[in-house]
């Protein structure tokens, strides 16, 4: 039955497609997605503004739908405003929605420090601007950037980039990264989690996608110890 176990809820900027998909393919028995859009259509900051301005009324609406857990996805909209904003956006939900709640970017830096990274690559489907905006905020954290490299795509257009193509970029980067101990792959409006364990085999170091690590935090907050496997070492580490 959906939802039977856990319900998490998901505050997207933009449509939901990317994320349920893969949600999908790695998600146990039992544990449904509740999504919610902001509906933004560009990487402006008008866009970003108009997305923060909904949260709170987002997160009270999922907590009225029984949801156990929040999300809030959209990395950009939150590292363009400096360190420790995450910490606000997460007080702002779980006081809306009255359930404990992450951010994408909170849950990154979580999965990160879970595979033991330090000094990280990252390849992303990002403006150079806000590649620059993660790698400051990320640093800000304690995380040393080896390289960032974004692909540029259009704000609209990131669903459509073949999961091949994310691959074969994404060793490119690493190929120019030098020596590194993860390779972390931004934006959940991408298809990069279903190559992370190619990835990962191929490179012989962890790679965390954005998906996976936001429902790692949720996995993890919620007591969630499955064995999922073929999805790469992060969510294969909540059963260990």
């Amino acid at each position: 039955m959906f939802g039977s176990r856990k319900r998490i809820g998901y505050i997207a900027p933009t449509v939901m497609e990317v994320v349920p998909y893969e949600f999908y393919r790695f998600a146990p028995e039992g544990v449904g997605l509740v999504g919610v859009t902001c509906n933004i259509d560009d990487w402006s900051e008008p866009h970003f503004d108009r997305a923060l301005a909904q949260v709170k009324d987002a997160a009270a609406y999922l907590g009225s739908r029984g949801v156990d857990y929040i999300i809030h996805g959209g990395g950009p909209l939150v590292v363009a405003r400096g360190k420790g904003f995450e910490d606000l956006i997460v007080r702002d939900i779980e006081a809306a929605a009255n359930v404990p709640a992450t951010t994408g970017v909170r849950a990154g830096m979580e999965a990160l420090r879970a595979v033991g990274a330090h000094r990280i690559a990252i390849a992303s489907p990002y403006p150079e601007r806000h590649n620059a905006t993660m790698s400051a905020y990320l640093s800000a954290h304690g995380f040393e950037i080896v390289r960032a490299e974004g692909k540029d795509l259009p704000f609209k257009d990131m669903q459509n980039l073949p999961p091949s193509d994310i691959r074969a970029f994404a060793r490119d980067v690493l190929s120019r990264a030098g020596p590194c101990d993860a390779l972390c792959l931004p934006c959940p409006q991408w298809q990069a989690a279903q190559v992370v364990d190619a990835l990962e085999r191929e490179c012989s170091l962890p790679v965390v996608a954005y998906t996976h690590a936001n429902f790692f935090a949720a996995f993890r907050a919620l007591g969630i110890k499955d064995s999922i496997r073929g999805h790469g070492r992060l969510l294969a580490s909540l059963s260990e």
